[in-house]
């Protein structure tokens, strides 16, 4: 509805702004689409409300707001293109940007997934840099403060309302706690001096909320939750979203340090532990891999009905058989095959695409390794769609659901004997029958709405690619990759996507095989060292990412008994893996050498031997740390081994 003081506004503006609608109020002004008449471009305009500007002080504080954030100019920060006055109105004029708050999107969609709330945490970590590098601090960061652009994506920081400049002592507002309660810092509840820190305090419990979609604190009333704010440590994320990577959690709980000094020192240093953290679970797979893994035959829903009206009949004709009735066929078989008939199709529709990839230049160690990534992050989404607790009356319900279903199915494999059936008991057995059957789908489809888990929480994931992941890491795997791999040489696929070890360990299978026969009979054992040197180098590194993360994180928690103790761990790490590497490299440069018209093996038969030597030596070393905890006691057990 449009009331007095849009029209008088719109007055005031004639010829320089059309207002449109109003897009939201706050206790500092309204906001309102409108525009720009000479630019013709929307805009978005806040204007204090005319009993609040005949309060000199309310004045002042809209008119600091506005010249605050127009002295702010940055990516992530809503742009202020004017500040006036007109017809008794005080207002600024700001980009418009076309999306919704992150507030309205949790409130809409739930939380967001990890990559997507790092990416906004990031930008916002950003801007909020660039404001404290300016002597800026927001004060009031909170969800519905920060507005993600549809078409981009990005995020922007808005509203500053009570925003404080570090320099200007009267706008301290001494004794007068300023912000919103679930989102303030320990200092900012106690109304404390405060510095840009309180700010990555505040983004922290956005974080939290944004990826569990719960806040870290809650109470009955203000007071008290102030209380908790100012005493209370924040439960771990770790908890409240147990589906959210281990660096990202480190990341928040560390912003939301009851300390200052314990969290990040500035928005840049966050933004940069974001990125680590991001980085350390991330892995970019190529889209020929993505399609693979995550290919689903398009017909599988008429597969189903074709298999199960076939599985129908091929039932009711063994059981048929079984009792002897005149009516029993011999087309079993047919019916069997036509069965199964779906299984075939969809095989051949998962060669196909694996053809795909192996075309591509892919191997089948890439296929594994991003099986293995694919399995790794569908298990951290059932993780955190089971995460929800059961309502108390769920097992019960489970239980009924399963009775039900079972005499369901009993029913319907009666059913089939319709002859026998009626022999028995006639309508009224096949009535209870259909009663039965109905009462089991149902119970299913109740289940289903309710959220009953009718599989425990810990076993879904277990099953995910379960037996993908045992076809495809099998002699079968082997076999099934080895008869649809292209007849083409030298494709090599996305070589970044592949850690050096394993594009080593390819190259070194393609130069063994191309030896003549009589080389690879006098070296029969070097495949198996060179998948023991890959696993042992592929070891490592994952070891040296997990430890470059934490320290990258830089959380005075990450490494609490001895700092010093996690580097020399650290750097044990990237030792073990130099030293495999160069021994791989040690055998491609023989095996080079071999192919380039040498003919003495002893070279390579030494090279092999130190590869070997050092292979048991690794062994030994990776039994020894899994009995101490390398980050608080590291091992040196190592000796230079010469390749």
């Amino acid at each position: 509805m449009i009331d007095q003081e849009f029209v008088d506004f719109q007055l005031a503006l004639a010829g320089e702004y059309s207002l449109e609608r109003e897009l939201g109020r706050g206790g500092m002004g309204i906001v309102y689409l409108a525009r720009d008449v000479q630019l013709d471009r929307p805009v978005a305009i806040k204007v204090l409300p005319g009993a609040l500007a005949a309060r000199h002080d309310v004045r002042e504080r809209f008119l600091r707001e506005a010249r605050m954030a127009a002295s702010l100019s940055h990516p992530h920060i809503v742009p202020i293109h004017r500040v006036g006055e007109a017809g008794g109105f005080v207002f600024f004029v700001m980009a418009f940007v076309k999306g919704e708050t992150l507030g309205e999107r949790l409130r809409t969609k739930g939380p967001l997934s990890p990559a997507a709330a790092a990416r906004l945490l990031r930008e916002v970590a950003w801007a909020l840099s660039y404001a404290h590098g300016r002597g800026i601090v927001h004060r009031d960061i909170k969800p519905d403060n920060i507005l993600i652009e549809s078409e981009t994506g990005r995020a922007l920081v808005t509203d500053f309302g009570i925003a404080q400049r570090g320099d200007d002592a009267r706008q301290t507002d001494p004794g007068r706690v300023m912000g919103t309660a679930h989102f303030m810092s320990p200092e900012q509840a106690s109304s404390e001096p405060i510095d840009g820190r309180s700010d990555l305090y505040s983004l922290g419990v956005v974080g939290y909320l944004a990826l569990s979609g719960k806040l870290p604190f809650d109470g009955p009333n203000l007071p008290a939750l102030l209380i908790k704010q100012v005493s209370s440590e924040a439960p771990s994320l770790a908890v409240a979203s147990p589906s959210t990577p281990h660096g990202l959690v480190a990341v928040i709980n560390r912003c939301l340090s009851k300390r200052p000094d314990d969290r990040y020192a500035t928005g840049e240093e966050l933004a940069e532990a974001i990125d680590a953290a991001a980085s350390a679970h991330a892995t970019r797979i190529p889209v020929a891999l993505r399609v693979w893994a995550q290919a689903q035959d398009p017909l599988k829903p008429l597969y189903i009905v074709w298999s199960g009206g076939f599985t129908m009949g091929l039932l009711s004709e063994l059981l048929r058989r079984l009792h002897g009735s005149p009516h029993a066929g011999n087309d079993w078989l047919t019916l069997l095959a036509l069965d199964l008939a779906p299984l075939a199709a969809t095989t051949l529709f998962h060669a196909r695409k694996t053809h795909q990839a192996l075309a591509a230049g892919y191997t089948l160690r890439d296929l594994r390794r991003t099986l293995a990534e694919w399995q790794r992050e569908r298990r951290e989404e059932l993780v955190f769609e089971l995460e929800n607790t059961e309502p108390r009356w769920a097992p019960g319900a489970r239980w009924a659901t399963y009775a039900l279903t079972v005499a369901g199915g009993l029913s319907f494999l009666s059913l089939l004997l319709q002859p026998l059936f009626f022999r028995l008991g006639g309508r009224t057995a096949a009535l209870t029958a259909v009663a039965l059957m109905a009462s089991g789908a149902l119970s299913l489809t109740l289940s289903n709405i309710a959220g009953v888990r009718l599989i425990k929480r810990g076993v879904r994931p277990k099953l995910v690619g379960a037996i993908r992941s045992k076809i495809w890491n099998s002699r079968l795997g082997e076999w099934v990759a080895k008869l649809l791999s292209p007849s083409r040489a030298n494709m090599q696929g996305d070589l970044a996507y592949r850690p050096t070890e394993i594009a080593l360990g390819i190259a070194l299978d393609d130069l063994y095989r191309a030896l003549p026969s009589a080389y690879r009979d006098d070296l029969p054992d070097l495949p198996n060292v060179v998948r023991n040197l890959e696993a042992h180098a592929a070891a490592a590194r994952a070891r040296v990412e997990e430890l470059d993360a934490l320290a990258a994180l830089g959380s005075p928690h990450a490494t609490t008994h001895a700092p010093a103790n996690a580097i020399a761990a650290r750097d044990a790490a990237k030792h073990d893996l130099a030293e495999a590497v160069s021994a791989l490299e040690a055998i491609r440069l023989d095996l080079l050498r071999l192919h380039a018209g040498a003919s003495d093996l002893q070279p390579i038969t030494m090279v092999l031997e130190s590869a070997r030597e050092l292979g048991e030596q690794l062994d030994r070393l990776r039994n020894a740390e899994r009995e101490a905890d390398v980050l608080h006691f590291p091992l040196d057990l190592r000796t230079p081994t010469p390749v």
